[in-house]
């Protein structure tokens, strides 16, 4: 018997959106309904092999049945934007898979499915439908079955009139009578008023239909619902009639229209392709792998198999001259041991190049081998191509070589394409164009992988406009990162282990103090002991609750800092614990030969922001006097020499400046005012003379928290004041510095439409969260379109800095040695102070042109917490 597989487009499409999470393209079309809906068609095209296909689609409003009841479906929500031009996309897809679609102006797809089913059952067709919908259930026969979507459109259910009856007691045409009497809240079928399901199936046992069910109201059991019966009859009627499917459509078809035709490669990969579909694109060709002809393996799901050679000394050393004579380019895979990649030894390297790969070992290689290869590493003439160009680096800086000759940083490259990815570890990038890769069984095999997946990086790359950010600034910030880890700072054990006993004793008294307050001991530590104490106890307001109790993160405490005073000593706990376990004791474990060694990650933050590990100097908690006073205990590693430190001064308020061009921003800072006091002299409408310090902390408050999309909630739970007070500032933060206002609007306009949003310097940030369906998700994905472009901006900002103070560096007797937010930290001998400081402020300062000026501020000192201004002459 043929079969025919029918789909309801709509439903199904709705489902797979509220189902998934967002996903987008690279360009940040949302694809999260082509993921979800092509994956199932996929697996019933395997499962089911049907005979004829079709896909059914609403096409415009149901004018038909509004017609007939102008509420039809009027409660439904616009569709959300994320969803909208999915649907066009979707159109697009099956279009060049040969699917057959349906649709109609003024009918639903479900009056085409039930017209396609009385059409295919006429000429003896087994019929499958595939919905969302139970209205379905009406056009169960023998030879129809309904499988009804469950969680999402992974999972569906059958229905045929066994199960119906099973289920419902009901027969198949009965299901127009159970919404004629309970409605529908999901099309507004009204129904009538006080029957739900359970009542109306009663009801329907008993007298069959709703105009059984009408001509014996009087029969019915409970006077309300009698009287109802009898008020609403003609609304019942209306609802049934509503709820119908219409076999007969205005629109010519033939079952020979809808005849399945297997999808060709040539026609259906490209489109994959045009919206990033590299999961789908795995399983269409899981689906087809026994299609006859060229097109059963694409380049992109399968790697060559390149032969490997492991070579003689002799063999070593002509392989390395032909390279570098001839200047080929390699793509290199590393092994190394070492705990730490400042000590690591590189025991194996792979490398790809024309098609073959070349595996050395440290152990077979003779030292003219390992001579001839270090300078390979080291040439600027050959072209070298790696997953994480300053491991590589740092691997050979501990042989003495410097890495030359980086064509391309794959790490580095699938990083600027999608920053939120989580791993870019060799497999994971070449899993990103072939995702069945398996486990590389060699380091041969891992070069030859990467050096397939290359071009489809740099391409990717070229086409994103990003090919200036990751060969100009990120690969070169690469080496310069590797010599500052290298380098790495000095650190004071035993000033450290007596700061530790400070922060003990601290700690103790900070113990006494919570449990007087609370009055008993307890678990501090314990969020559990903590919730019961603050909330059960002390009775404070409850923010929110876990699973295992009630919250006590720090988000919540912050917010219940000035309800008790015990809350502001557990907060000042935490950070000094913090302090100690993170820092104290880290920092003397991590310490050699007097050094730390921070290792800085640059694909880790979705805004282009540096951070590091191990240990993490970019968090110690400077809020505390003990947090600051840490930095005490960091030093020169040369003695005599001094450190200087240059910080950006409000580089995210200059860039807010820059992109908003309002006036009164602008003016401040080409003034060189106090922007924090000139923007409480405008809120206040006072003038500068009169702002007081308080004035000035609210306004300092709302500059920086304005990019963090900023509420009037937040502002009164940072400055401690009421939510009516901080809903004055803001407004009238607003009506003066409207240009920031609009800037702020127009960038979130922007980026619904884009999908992402760039930085000055063109760094891309995806943001599916602005499409989400769920509203927090929306309001963050909105905070992220204000913040990224500014704080992205920043981070680019520093990082050409960086490279160009590190040119700058090279006559002087100086090092770099850290970068922590905004500021650079070196350390210089003294005689070389002057020239060095001059040098460092003017390529801060304009190491890119803003329409504001940006200033540094430079501080001296013997260590980095008694630091004095410094001015240059």
């Amino acid at each position: 018997m043929p079969r025919m597989v029918i789909l309801d487009g709509n439903s199904l499409a709705n489902r797979a959106f509220y189902a998934l999470p967002p996903l987008t393209t690279a360009d940040g079309r949302p694809t999260n309904v082509l993921h979800g809906f092509l994956t199932m068609l996929f697996r019933l095209e395997q499962e089911q092999h049907p005979d004829y296909w079709v896909v059914a689609f609403d096409k415009t409003k149901a004018t038909v049945r509004i017609e007939q009841y102008a509420g039809y479906k009027a409660q439904r929500k616009e569709t959300p934007e994320g969803l909208r031009p999915q649907f066009d996309y979707l159109k697009e897809i099956l279009t060049e898979m040969d699917v057959p679609m349906l649709e109609l102006a003024g009918y639903e797809a479900d009056d085409l499915i039930a017209a396609i089913t009385k059409q295919a059952e006429a000429q003896g067709m087994e019929i499958q439908i595939y919905t969302g919908d139970k209205d379905a259930l009406q056009l169960i026969s023998p030879r129809t079955n309904i499988f009804l979507t469950k969680k999402g459109i992974s999972e569906v259910e059958r229905y045929d009139e066994t199960t119906l009856w099973e289920r419902y007691q009901l027969q198949p045409r009965q299901i127009i009578d159970l919404k004629g009497l309970m409605g529908d809240t999901s099309d507004n079928i009204p129904g009538v008023p006080g029957i739900g399901e359970k009542t109306a199936l009663k009801l329907l046992w008993e007298f069959e239909t709703v105009e059984g069910v009408l001509a014996n109201a009087d029969k019915v059991s409970g006077k309300k619902v009698q009287s109802n019966l009898k008020e609403y009859a003609d609304q019942a009627m209306l609802s049934k009639t509503l709820a119908t499917m219409l076999t007969e459509v205005p629109l010519a078809f033939s079952s020979e229209d809808f005849v399945y035709r297997r999808s060709q490669g040539a026609k259906v990969l490209p489109v994959l392709e045009k919206y990033d579909l590299r999961n789908v694109t795995r399983l269409w060709h899981e689906r087809h792998k026994d299609d006859e002809g060229p097109l059963s393996e694409s380049q992109e799901e399968s790697l060559e198999n390149w032969p490997d050679h492991t070579l003689t000394e002799e063999g070593w050393l002509a392989q390395i001259e032909e390279w570098q004579s001839k200047n080929i380019s390699l793509t290199l895979a590393c092994r190394y041991e070492g705990t730490g990649l400042q000590g690591g030894r590189w025991l194996e390297w792979g490398v790809a190049a024309q098609g073959e790969t070349f595996t050395l070992t440290r152990e077979g290689a003779s030292e003219k081998v390992c001579e001839a290869w270090l300078k390979l590493m080291g040439s600027d003439q050959v072209p070298k191509i790696v997953a994480d160009s300053k491991n590589v680096a740092l691997l050979l800086t501990n042989e003495g070589v410097s890495l030359r000759g980086l064509a391309l940083d794959l790490s580095l490259a699938s990083y600027l394409i999608k920053s939120s990815r989580p791993k870019f570890a060799p497999l994971d990038l070449v899993k990103e164009y072939v995702p069945n890769q398996a486990a590389f069984v060699n380091v041969g095999e891992e070069a030859a992988a990467l050096a397939q997946v290359a071009p489809k990086f740099e391409e990717e790359i070229q086409s994103l406009g990003l090919t200036p950010l990751l060969h100009e600034i990120e690969e070169p910030l690469c080496m310069v990162l590797a010599q500052v880890e290298h380098h790495g700072i000095a650190v004071d054990s035993e000033q450290l282990t007596v700061f530790g006993e400070g922060i003990s004793l601290t700690l103790r008294q900070l113990e006494q103090d919570i449990y007087a307050l609370a009055e008993e001991t307890f678990n501090i530590n314990s969020p559990k002991q903590l919730g019961t104490i603050l909330f059960e106890k002390l009775g404070l307001p409850t923010a929110k609750k876990t699973k295992t109790g009630y919250s006590t993160d720090a988000e919540t405490l912050e917010e219940l800092r000035l309800a008790h005073p015990v809350v502001e000593k557990i907060l000042d706990y935490r950070q000094l614990n913090k302090l100690m376990s993170t820092y104290v004791n880290g920092l003397l474990a991590q310490a050699k030969n007097g050094k730390i060694h921070t290792t800085f990650q640059q694909t880790v933050t979705t805004t282009g922001r540096l951070s590091s590990t191990e240990p993490n100097l970019q968090n110690i908690p400077i809020r505390l006097e003990q947090g600051r006073l840490l930095r005490k205990v960091f030093h020169p590693t040369e003695p005599g020499w001094v450190l200087l430190s240059a910080d950006y001064s409000q580089i995210e308020l200059r860039i807010l400046a820059h992109y908003s061009q309002d006036p009164l921003l602008c003016e401040s800072f080409a003034l060189g005012q106090d922007v924090h006091t000139r923007t409480a002299a405008e809120v206040f409408g006072i003038s500068l003379d009169e702002v007081t310090p308080n004035m000035r902390r609210s306004a300092k408050a709302v500059n920086f928290g304005l990019v963090y999309g900023l509420t009037e909630f937040g502002l009164s739970r940072d400055l401690g004041i009421p939510r009516k007070e901080s809903k004055f500032y803001i407004e009238q933060y607003f009506k003066r510095y409207s240009g920031v206002r609009r800037y702020l609007e127009d960038v979130v306009t922007q980026a619904k439409k884009d999908g992402q949003v760039r930085t000055l310097l063109n760094r891309l940030r995806r943001i599916p969260e602005l499409l989400h369906s769920n509203r927090v998700q929306r309001q963050f994905g909105e905070r992220i379109a204000m913040n990224t472009p500014v704080q992205g901006t920043a981070a680019d900002i520093m990082k050409l800095a960086m490279l160009k103070v590190a040119e700058g560096l090279k006559p002087f007797r100086a090092t770099m040695l850290l970068q922590v937010h905004d500021e650079l930290l070196l350390q210089v001998a003294p005689e070389d102070l002057e020239s060095v400081a001059h040098m460092l402020k003017e390529k801060m300062e304009t190491a890119y042109p803003l329409s504001v000026p940006m200033t540094v501020e430079c501080k001296v000192g013997p260590n980095w917490y008694d630091m004095q201004s410094f001015h240059t002459n």
